[in-house]
């Protein structure tokens, strides 16, 4: 059962994922908060840091922010402003340069409901944790834009203020593209009904109905297909190109996280070659190493590096054997994992969880004083 949250208590819940389970938005959100909690009165910048979100980067357009830091950011949000809708703020802070190219691609498409074609087609580059869809509806003629957020163990990995922010966004936009007095059919929207449900019929000019069994926006589809003066058929398609190529490269990067990923899983079993971790993504071998090779590793650096997170992580959190240990991290003999444990830190297995517990004892603020 996907879980609600609700607008009417000040904090959000909040649930930190696994990182290999993460999903990721495009950096340019972070400019858009940060400049509508300016605008509030709020340090920006500061809430985007508490919130795990390196502020440096948010320039950066190859940035992309992870769930974590953005379910942090809005609780940290809520929890200034006290704003129920600062999703809808936040929202009318986008520009073109928010969503990488695609939103020039946006811009020069021949139509709204071309541009919403191309969101649904470049939705990963959008945010990794929802699908995007667009559907026609005979019976009211209209065209359904969905928003289908990804979960994960019954969590969504999108919370409410950031389905209301794109939503948001995306009306903003298209009233940008065509007419400042567009407005959807309709609107649909899972969480619950807020104390002020009048700003969001304010901003979305149209019924706006709560607690529905999707998001998502109704729009007529006479809106939707009257050609747009920003229309270049060429501009949009060099853009295209653009998005193309970032997904690509987009894609060579998270090969890293899912062998991560997949190591974790099965590293108790001792399935840790490169023709196993190939075999679970039906890749070939050869191919997976190229992969890997362009994000300048390979399976042997990854393994190793994931293995040493691990052991620290067993070694300081948990009161597990040491045997038990080396068999869960896939090593054939706890011998064998005293040895690598000294070539990472210089230090035993059980030397070390020792030398934590003092350090702990002595100052509890420290997590891991070893590099």
């Amino acid at each position: 059962m996907a879980m609600s949250f609700s607008y009417n208590h000040p904090m959000i819940q909040s649930y930190t994922l696994p990182p290999q389970q993460v999903s990721t938005v495009v950096g340019g959100w972070a400019v858009a908060v940060g400049r509508a909690l300016d605008a509030l009165g709020y340090e920006g910048d500061q809430l985007l840091q508490q919130a795990g979100v390196d502020a440096s980067q948010k320039l950066n357009t190859e940035a992309r922010f992870d769930a974590n830091h953005t379910r942090r950011l809005w609780q940290l949000a809520i929890d200034h402003t006290q704003q129920e809708d600062i999703g809808l703020q936040v929202a009318q802070y986008v520009c073109p340069t928010t969503f990488h190219a695609l939103g020039f691609s946006l811009w020069a498409s021949s139509s709204l409901h071309d541009a919403l074609q191309r969101m649904v087609r470049f939705d990963v580059l959008l945010n990794s944790g929802c699908e995007l869809s667009l559907q026609s509806d005979s019976t009211s003629k209209a065209l359904i834009f969905r928003m289908q957020v990804k979960q994960i163990d019954g969590q969504d990995l999108i919370a409410q203020q950031g389905i209301d922010y794109f939503l948001a966004a995306v009306v903003k936009m298209f009233r940008d593209m065509s007419s400042p007095q567009l407005a959807p059919k309709a609107v649909c929207l899972r969480h619950a009904k807020p104390n002020m449900a009048s700003l969001w019929q304010d901003y979305f000019a149209c019924p706006v109905h709560f607690e529905q069994a999707a998001d998502q926006l109704l729009f007529a589809q006479a809106d939707l297909y009257t050609p747009l003066a920003t229309g270049n058929a060429l501009l949009a398609a060099e853009n295209d190109k653009l998005v193309e190529n970032y997904l690509r490269r987009l894609e060579l990067e998270d090969i890293c996280a899912r062998v991560r990923a997949l190591l974790i899983e099965l590293m108790p079993m001792g399935l840790m070659t490169l023709e196993d971790i190939a075999a679970e993504f039906a890749m070939e071998p050869r191919t997976l190493q190229y992969q890997l090779q362009q994000q300048g590793t390979s399976m042997q650096t990854l393994r190793d590096q994931t293995r040493e997170q691990l052991a620290r992580q067993y070694l300081q959190h948990s009161c597990k054997p040491i045997t038990e240990i080396a068999y869960s991290l896939g090593f054939s003999a706890p011998a064998h994992f005293n040895r690598a444990c000294k070539r990472w830190t210089g230090l035993s297995p059980s030397a070390l969880r020792q030398s934590w517990v003092q350090l702990h004892e002595s100052d509890p603020t420290i997590s891991d004083p070893l590099p």
